[in-house]
This record gives structure tokens, sequence and C-alpha cells, in this order.
């Protein structure tokens, strides 16, 4: 089931000139330069939005209708490091996260270990971002896009206005047409026509709407005005890792004690993997000395790990390939290429799939630790002759490939020891 969140912030450029000056903040205030320069509005605090100011504006018609306000120039460096900041925090509660100016959605669909709950989880979203932006946002839920962004216009700070499920089309009905992201051509049709609330367009037939403005057009219309949009979230997280560290007290060269404190990290970060509902494409190992690194490799498992198991699987082959040079005083686990945990759909009406899938996915782990001459395949003779031992001819399997979502197999990475500096 589709579940969207929408937080409402002020822009980021006026939330970076209110850092940078925070006397402002009551005051009215226009982000977008000098009013002598032809460049329009990009954001207005709301002392200056009373007066009249709206983003897109000429500068110099907004400083006729709010003379008393201040102008201040867009802080692209600030803006981007409220983004970052913002972002985040927010991708440590919700993996699927698309940040804008004024906006950030994420997807709710599923399940979250640490949030029980859609209210819980998306109380936690709305505390990551107040952490990250410095000020409390406006959060709407529902079942689509479009429903949340306007769950969260008529929310409040510190609020979260949860839409459920087959009521998106009377939440949205008393609201104005005027609020529809589609051209204004389209909406000023609409208003010739009579219809003034999202209800009235809502009660038409898409039928009806495709003849007035197409089609396309005619059934975009329809599915905004009953919350049936199908606008994903389009995600726009930076590249993110998870590490785990270890220390070994007195150090050790063992590789018994080395194998179980790898498997007491495996299962530390399993589980942080978990509860934020993702999996690692790439998995590195870092043996540390007193002076330095002892040896260190990285590995692309045969599929996402997103749990302790599939983690243990990818490091056993890593201690089992790296060479030693001293004492190990420490362990460091880390994994990145992360993203969104999925599982494969099977095909569900043929028999065995599943369970030729899971075979497949323990002959690669047997053969990523112990190489792949030790896994042989059976082959049926042509010729078998009279002795029954000779029906069948052993030979060595080819490397496992699994395909990782994205339609690309993993490639193996080379493993390097590091000497002691």
């Amino acid at each position: 089931m589709t579940r969207v969140l929408c937080a409402h912030f002020d822009h980021l450029g006026l939330l970076a000139a209110w850092q940078r000056h925070p006397e402002l903040r009551t005051e009215a205030v226009v982000v977008g330069g000098a009013p002598v320069l032809r460049l329009p509005v990009l954001a207005a605090s709301a002392a200056a939005r009373v007066a009249g100011v709206r983003p897109g504006q000429p500068l110099r018609q907004a400083q006729q209708l709010c003379p008393q306000a201040v102008f201040v120039d867009l802080d692209v460096e600030a803006a981007a490091r409220l983004r970052e900041a913002a972002l985040s925090e927010l991708c440590a509660v919700v993996p699927s996260v698309e940040m804008g100016d004024e906006q950030a959605y994420a997807d709710l669909g599923g399940h979250h270990a640490q949030h029980p709950g859609e209210a819980a989880w998306a109380a936690a979203a709305a505390r990551a971002l107040t952490r990250g932006l410095g000020t409390a946002p406006a959060v709407g839920v529902a079942g689509s896009r479009f429903t949340a962004w306007m769950a969260a216009r008529v929310s409040a700070p510190r609020r979260v206005r949860r839409v459920r499920p087959g009521e998106e089309a009377a939440f949205l009905a008393p609201l104005p047409i005027g609020l529809l992201p589609v051209d204004a051509a389209i909406l000023a049709r609409l208003g010739t026509l009579g219809l003034d609330c999202l209800g009235a367009v809502a009660a038409l037939s898409p039928a009806d709407l495709g003849r007035q403005f197409g089609g396309d057009a005619g059934l975009t219309v329809h599915r905004y005005a009953r919350g049936e949009d199908e606008a994903p979230v389009t995600p726009a997280t930076a590249p993110r890792t998870l590490v785990e560290r270890l220390i070994i007290e007195g150090g050790a060269a063992d590789r018994e004690l080395l194998s179980r404190c790898a498997e007491r990290t495996c299962r530390i970060l399993g589980a942080r993997l978990r509860e934020r509902g993702l999996s690692a494409g790439r998995v590195g190992l870092v043996l540390e000395g007193e002076a330095g690194p002892v040896a260190a490799g990285t590995r692309v498992p045969p599929a996402p790990a997103g749990s302790a198991v599939e983690l243990w699987a990818t490091v056993l082959g890593l201690l089992g390939a790296l060479e030693l040079t001293g004492p190990v005083a420490g362990l460091r686990l880390e994994v990145d290429e992360l993203s969104t945990a999925s599982g494969r759909q099977v095909e569900l009406w043929r028999r065995g799939d599943a369970e030729r899938d899971a075979v497949a996915r323990a002959v690669a782990r047997l053969q990523d630790r112990f190489g792949t001459a030790t896994v042989v395949r059976s082959r049926l003779t042509l010729d078998p002759g009279d002795l029954h031992e000779r029906r069948f001819a052993w030979e060595p399997a080819t490397p496992v490939v699994l395909v990782r979502p994205g339609g690309r197999p993993p490639v193996n990475e080379r493993v390097s020891a590091q000497s002691e500096r």
C-alpha cells in the first residue's frame, strides 16, 4: 500500500538568512537580492506574504508591495548545508527521501522496526527534519503525493495531518480548484464551467473531462481531484555508509577469535540495516593494528546484504582471503552502496523457484569462501557403459552469478593486504 509523507517548511534560503541574521525572524524578509535587480522573488517570510509578496514576483514589485521589507541575497552554500543536514537526518529514519527547497517527500510504504505504526514513523520523520532544519515542519501523510502535499498545507508546525486510506477524495472535496498542479489555462476553463472545488471536479466522469481537455490532461485532472495520482517519490539521497568498529583488547592473531569478533560486529551492523530497511551493495573489512591497518578488503556480495546472516556470509569469505601481517587490535566493518531493501518476486506458479534461488545463494557463498573448485556439478554421460558409477561425470561448477536489482550482476572486487606502516 502506497503511503507518502510530505513535510512543508520555509524556503531553505529564508532559513539560511534567519540563521545568519536571527534578529530578522519577526520582520518582513524577501530573499532574492537587491530590489534594483531584474530578478524574481525566491522566498518571502510570513510578514512579507501578508503584504502580498509572492515567489516569482519581480523584486521591484515586492518592494512596492512591502516597502519595509529587508531584501537579502540567497546564500547558496548555507542553503546547501541545510539541505544536506536535513537529508542526512531524514534518511536515518526513512530510506527513500526526496528533498526540495520547501518540501520533503518520503515513502512510508511498508513497516519500520524501530517505529511501529505509521503515526510513530511520521512523528519520527518530523523530529528528524526539525533537527536538520532547526525549525519544525508541517507534515501530511496520505495515499498519494498530491494529497500528502495538501495535508501538509492544512497542517501546522509540529503537527501531522494523516489522511486515512480511502478518505482522499473526501479530504480534497472542499478545497479550491486553484490548488491543482495543472496548467493555468485548464484552471481557467474549470472556472468558466462553474467548478469551484475539487469535489465538483471529482464528481464528473473521466470521459467528460477527457472531452473538455483532451484524454491525458482530463484524466490527470480527475486523478488529482480524487487523490489517485501515482507520482512516485524520487529518491535524491547522497551516497551513505554505515560503519561498526570493535576494539580487541590486547590484540589478536588467532583466526577463530577474529571470526567471533567479526560475527558479533555483523550482528550489530545487520540490526542497524534492518531497523532502517536498507541493504548493502558492498562490504568492506579493515583489520587494524597498533600502528595502522594490518589488512583490508572489500567485496560485493552475491545479493545485497540486509541482515546479519547475509553480512556474515560475505565477511567470512573476506576473513579467509586476508593475509595478516601482525596482531589485530581493532576490527572495522563498513557497508555502502545502500539502497532500500526489497525482496525478489519469485515465480509463484513454478514449483521450487524460491528453493532454487536459495540453493544458488548457498552455492555462491561456498564458492566465495572456499573457491570455485570446491563445488562440482554432475553431468549425464553419453555412453555410461555397464558400470553404474560411470553414469555421471563430475566437473567444476561455474561461478554462480545472481542478478541484483537493476539488472547488473555483481562482480567481486579484489582483496588487498596492507603492510603495517
